[in-house]
């Protein structure tokens, strides 16, 4: 019998899986279902091997060829015409199965070869011909695993694994059995042809193998393709938001139903994620806890699941995290981005990955492959032999939509069903509980992280891609301060009127952060805090004395020093101003206000007297605060340039070190840079940035008094020849008395606006710094880390630490950094889209707590006027002893967490109170109260109890993690 092949496109194997369009990849596929096609091998009487096109061999007379199109091309020219006028069979294999098999089912040569056959007689070739095959879709579904087999083999560098007698001669029992329409026969041959490549690939990979099917259903699938997953006969790893589910219950609770019941036998497996796709990692800690509480709510109402392991489409890494999936109890996570960004891309199967407070979850950072066509599906083996070769573990994940649009992907899940050649799918959970690790913690730096969002919307043109980000922060800092002043009134034995419900109100609109709702929000918590603030003041000054005053809160958990400025209120004919006091530190009288340096306690209030204005005499002062060109304090001297207007040099007295100087740009180019967006190395590009000139037109001093001092600069950007106005500035410093830091204020009226590219046109204020050797820390998510040497993403303080002195720049929420050179840095004013143009500022020398000196800058005490003011000139409600942990939650709660121990004391008033560790520094903690505890526990983001807390008098003890984020809760 003349031997049989089928002609590739390629010199060798493996080129198949790389070097093929999609049409030529799906041609070859459905060639090789022919290769084990019943027909073929009862023809044949062997299994057809593969030989390059270019090379095709002998022509013999009834030699079957299979001949996939992109092959056609390859044979030497003439040599297909002259094989057909010999009596070659040639069997054809296009793009579409349902052709090929039409093909092969009308070839008039191989019906007249298959007539040959001993012991065919006519009635039963009739039969034959007429009848398809039994089984013959499980024959095409092996010829697709046996190639995928091959490659596999090759890419693990074994060869000829496969037992050719015992494969061959299954496999024409097997097909001479399909002939005779045996079933029973045809699924025995079947099962011991797979075992027989199940053997191959054990002899080189001799443990489990891993397919990790994972489909996607985002707003874009639609209703009718869903019900495919509940119909799945093998494990399907299913991903969707709480949002997805929450609309799809809306619009199709039928569907959703059938969906539960799936997840619920456990034929699907939930990944799950936050509720929506909120930029997180530039969002409050807070907010990314909203974000996964609701979306374990959104599973368990209406999947009756909650995921095990985290994922996310849109990018949302960060090194917290691990933490916060460890507290909301998912034990895995998918370290990947299906998005744009930049994160540690490493791909590993199965590690341990540990966050920024030390908490390690089980994760895997595999790419996932695309089955939704030819060409990927061909890469199953590759990426398969590279998990077994880097990880030792063989695993590969496969992603997809609901529905499958090609027949191949199905043709692996019906020979796996039989026997698992290529591996079994598996749950992800499973995968993650099931197998080991790489035996080491990944400890990823935040600096590794960069988000696409800022280029994502500057890309759409959607506005104001910066100061979203701020308005949502500065609606978030009066929530927790509208909490604790409700939260504290309700202690104090008040009553409060409904208001502002943080989980429901401000989080929602941190999907899409929208300029009207954040207004509108803000707007309204405004109201309620000038409200709650009333209310809070009356109940603190019951009993009181009617003395004229004001009662200043402090809503912070750390004593501070607070700059206010009273407007001159005229009563009976006299103005007047806070009364001089032990409080109040520094006191400065303007023509129409009064400025104070108060000192505040933590999460307490002071009362200040008030007094005619006439009977204020100011205390001499040795040094004054301004002059021309200077501003300074006890802390440090800062010098305007007085050519651009900007600061020439910031020292601390008794030094000439320059700490800082500082302008504002505006980078014009749009096409080039220094270095690309992601590289990270500094190196020279093909255009050089160019940047405007900042001159200063006036600078004037407005303000020298004994407390504070005060300069106002006018002046222009002028582009590089200075021909041209790019932007008019007015820029305001503040120093006063007593404070590390420097209030700079500017208002920038642009006559050209940025385009492009965001990183490569854009206004932004700009600093630099003498001291090569200083470290860079950047904040995010409330916590400090390492800053990068490219692009820096902190929404919270920057600090510059040299070792002798830290400068600390507080941006008030202004996310997007990047620095220039190595000692600069540019903080993005206004990009593309941008309408913002006034901006805030502060800049603190040598502050041993930077995160406490942005606290005190971004979140203003309230200053209440009072006719009544409480006997008490002071008091706090809560204190904490470490300045490195801050409070950043109070709630007032009625119940006790639901798995306290037996025998505790009965339910009565408690709170939750969240606490965020800022430096990276383990603390031991001992937090007061005005209320004596008794009890306090530490609990999960779930209400669960993590441990009991010791109480010692007033305060409770607790231990904090490096960048921990914990809730303890407390009966009084």
């Amino acid at each position: 019998m003349p031997h049989s092949n089928i002609l590739l496109p390629s010199w060798h194997l493996e080129d198949v899986s790389r070097d093929l369009n999609e049409k030529d990849a799906a041609a070859v596929l459905n060639g090789y279902g022919l290769v084990l096609h019943p027909w073929v091998l009862a023809a044949c009487h062997a299994v057809p091997r593969w030989t390059a096109a270019p090379s095709p061999g002998e022509i013999e007379r009834d030699r079957i060829l299979i001949l996939p199109d992109p092959s056609r091309a390859k044979l030497p020219a003439g040599w297909l015409a002259q094989a057909e006028e010999q009596g070659v069979i040639v069997l054809q294999a296009t793009a579409d199965r349902a052709e090929t098999l039409q093909k092969l089912h009308a070839n008039p040569r191989l019906r007249e070869l298959l007539g040959q056959q001993p012991g065919t007689h006519t009635e039963d070739l009739a039969l034959l011909l007429e009848t398809p095959p039994c089984e013959e879709e499980t024959f095409m579904a092996l010829g697709t695993v046996y190639l995928l087999t091959l490659l596999l083999s090759q890419a693990m560098y074994h060869y000829d694994n496969i037992d050719e007698t015992r494969f061959t001669d299954f496999l024409l029992e097997a097909a001479r059995a399909s002939l005779r329409q045996d079933r029973d026969r045809v699924n025995e041959m079947l099962r011991l042809t797979c075992e027989q490549l199940l053997e191959s690939r054990e002899k080189f990979y001799p443990v489990d193998a891993h397919l990790i099917d994972m489909c996607l259903l985002s707003e874009g699938t639609t209703t009718q393709e869903i019900p495919l997953l509940v119909e799945s006969d093998h494990v399907v790893n299913v991903f969707c938001t709480g949002e997805f589910l929450e609309n799809l219950s809306a619009s199709q609770p039928e569907i959703l139903a059938g969906l539960r019941t799936a997840f619920e036998q456990e034929t699907l497996s939930l990944l799950g994620s936050e509720w929506g796709d909120a930029a997180t990692p530039l969002l409050p800690i807070q907010t990314a806890r909203w974000q996964l509480r609701e979306g374990m709510a959104s599973y368990a109402r209406h999947l009756g699941v909650t995921p095990a392991v985290w994922m996310r489409m849109r990018f949302g890494l960060s090194t917290q995290l691990p933490l916060l999936l460890h507290k909301f109890g998912l034990s895995g996570a998918y370290h990947l981005v299906l998005d744009d960004g930049v994160y540690p891309d490493e791909e590993q199967s199965h590690f341990c990955w540990e966050g920024r407070s030390g908490v390690v979850i089980q994760a895997i950072s595999r790419i996932p492959l695309s089955i939704e066509n030819a060409t990927s599906l061909l890469r199953i083996p590759e990426r398969m032999a590279e998990a077994m070769n880097h990880d030792h573990l063989a695993c590969v994940v496969l992603a997809r939509w609901p529905k499958l649009r090609n027949p191949w992907f199905q043709d692996v899940v019906r020979i796996q069903k039989i026997v698992p050649v290529l591996g079994r799918f598996s749950r992800l959970d499973h995968f993650l509980k099931e197998t080991e690790d790489s035996g080491q913690h990944t400890n990823h730096e935040q600096r590794q992280y960069l988000s696409p969002y800022l280029d994502q919307l500057t890309g759409r043109k959607q506005p104001d891609a910066i100061s979203r980000f701020v308005r949502y922060w500065e609606v978030q800092q009066r929530e927790e301060t509208l909490s604790w002043l409700r939260t504290t009134t309700q202690l104090l034995g008040g009553k409060i009127d409904g208001g502002s419900n943080l989980p429901d109100d401000l989080p929602r609109l941190s999907d899409t952060l929208p300029e009207e709702g954040l207004r509108e929000l803000g707007q309204a918590v405004e109201q309620q805090l000038e409200l709650a603030s009333r209310n809070f003041a009356e109940i603190v000054s019951r009993g009181g004395a009617e003395k004229g005053g004001y009662l200043i809160l402090n809503p912070l958990s750390h004593a501070r020093l607070a700059v206010i400025e009273f407007s001159h209120r005229e009563v009976q004919g006299k103005k007047l101003m806070p009364r001089p006091c032990e409080a109040v530190k520094h006191l400065q009288l303007n023509s129409e206000s009064s400025l104070a340096v108060v000192e505040l306690p933590a999460c307490g209030f002071v009362a200040l007297e008030q007094m005619p204005v006439e009977q204020y005499r100011a205390a001499r002062i040795k040094a004054p605060m301004a002059g021309e060109w200077f501003l300074q304090n006890e802390f440090f001297h800062v010098q305007i340039d007085p050519e651009s207007g900007g600061i020439q040099r910031l020292r601390v007295h008794g030094s000439t070190e320059n700490l800082l100087s500082q302008r504002l740009v505006f980078r014009l180019d749009g096409s080039g840079g220094t270095v690309p967006r992601n590289a990270p190395t500094w190196g020279q590009g093909t255009a050089e940035p160019s940047y405007t000139k900042m001159v200063a037109d006036t600078i004037q001093l407005t303000r020298a008094g004994s407390a504070q001092g005060r300069i106002e600069v006018h002046g222009r950007l002028l582009s590089p020849d200075q021909q041209r106005t790019v932007a008019k500035f007015k820029q305001t410093f503040t120093a006063t008395r007593g404070v590390r830091t420097l209030g700079v204020e500017v208002e920038i009226s642009p006559q050209t606006l940025p385009t492009h590219l965001a990183d490569r046109s854009y206004y932004a204020m700009r600093f630099a710094w003498a001291a090569s050797a200083a470290k860079v820390r950047g904040t995010l998510q409330q916590s400090q880390f390492m800053a990068g040497e490219r692009r820096i993403e902190s929404t919270g303080p920057i600090e510059i630490d040299d070792g002798d002195h830290r400068v600390t720049l507080v941006p008030h929420f202004l996310p997007f950094h990047q620095r220039t050179a190595h000692r600069m840095l540019d903080s993005l004013l206004i990009v593309q889209g941008e309408s913002s143009r006034r901006f805030r500022y502060e800049i603190a020398v040598d502050s041993p707590h930077s995160c406490l000196t942005a606290a005190n800058n971004s979140v203003p005490p309230l200053v209440v006027p009072m006719a009544v003011l409480p006997r008490k000139q002071s008091g706090w409600f809560f204190h904490l002893s470490a300045p490195n942990v801050q409070l950043l939650h109070v709630e007032f709660e009625r119940s006790v967490p639901e798995d306290t121990p037996s025998g505790s004391e009965p339910p009565g008033e408690s709170c939750r109170f969240d606490f965020i560790e800022t430096e990276g520094k383990h603390a031991v903690v001992k937090f007061a109260t005005f209320r004596t505890p008794r009890r306090a526990w530490e609990v999960d983001f779930q209400g669960k109890v993590l441990a009991d807390l010791s109480i010692v008098g007033d305060q409770i003890q607790f231990e904090s993690l490096p960048c921990d984020y914990m809730s303890i809760r407390v009966q009084f």
